[in-house]
């Protein structure tokens, strides 16, 4: 029977099936998420978070440890590295760390594919971070690094599902990167919406991996064209699977709503690639 049905066809009959084929969002990034984007956000609550998961203690003190973070004295507790590189960086290579892992593939093509876009969304996330304090909206960083992270979260849904499918033997070739180029532009924004609305994401991310590539976005919703003008420089810079170097960012709608300038987006091009390694 699916032998009758094009490569498309049986990718959407999975995805609008009602299955999910990714692992619940993390429940531990959740929580420390959600906890320091209150205005007052209790760091012993964050640490206790933190700390319950021996797993990823050991990954963000190891971060917390590196060249990029590095000080005079190794960090030995979730405690020093909120002191050493702040609670809203700890909060950071939380999500980063949890997020990653979700991007691997036992298949080679599809987990090149994944690891590109891990790499987009990395930097797409701290593009919309540089931009939220640039344009002085600095309560709204932490929120655009989370929402930035996501916002590609379809892309991921739909190369599991092809995965999946390849894996079951519903399909016996390869498929070219233009016909997954094709399901992933058509599908990944409304199947993002729905996975961040099956994790109970909070809706104004759900809404942000909906609407980032709408023509006509809301302009009173600020974190909207600070994730698409992130989008945007991720893949002007060469990161994903959607690059294009020839983008004019200066001249975008979302560059005027923001004031943002072609020196800006220079500037923000060198923060990118200072932070490039920060949290691999």
């Amino acid at each position: 029977m699916n032998e009758e049905k094009s490569f498309i066809e049986i990718v959407n009959d999975y995805l609008n099936s009602g299955e999910t084929y990714l692992p619940v969002f993390n429940e531990t990034a959740l929580r420390v998420q959600q906890e320091i984007t209150n205005e007052d956000p209790d760091h012993d609550l964050v640490i206790e978070v933190i700390s319950s998961d021996q797993a990823l203690t050991g990954e963000v003190l190891r971060k917390a440890n590196s060249a990029f973070f590095r000080g005079l004295q190794k960090v030995s507790t979730i405690k020093d590295a909120i002191i050493r590189i702040g609670l809203d960086e700890v909060a950071r290579l939380v999500l980063i760390i949890t997020q990653k892992r979700q991007f691997k593939s036992r298949d080679k093509h599809i987990n090149t594919l994944m690891e590109l876009l891990w790499r987009h969304s990395q930097q797409a996330a701290i593009g919309a971070q540089w931009i939220a304090k640039r344009c002085d909206f600095n309560p709204l960083s932490n929120e655009v690094f989370f929402a930035a992270l996501l916002h590609d979260i379809g892309k991921l849904l739909i190369l599991t599902v092809i995965e999946k499918i390849r894996m079951e033997g519903k399909i016996r070739f390869q498929p070219t990167p233009a016909l997954i180029s094709e399901v992933l532009k058509g599908q990944h924004t409304i199947q993002g919406y729905s996975l961040l609305k099956s994790w109970n994401i909070p809706e104004e991310y759900c809404v942000i991996a909906r609407d980032h590539h709408l023509e006509d976005f809301d302009s009173n919703n600020f974190l909207l064209p600070i994730v698409r003008l992130a989008n945007m420089i991720s893949n002007k810079m060469g990161f994903g699977l959607n690059i294009d170097p020839s983008l004019d960012l200066s001249s975008t709608p979302e560059a005027a709503l923001l004031g943002l300038s072609e020196i800006d987006f220079a500037r923000l091009e060198i923060e990118m690639e200072d932070k490039l390694f920060a949290y691999s």
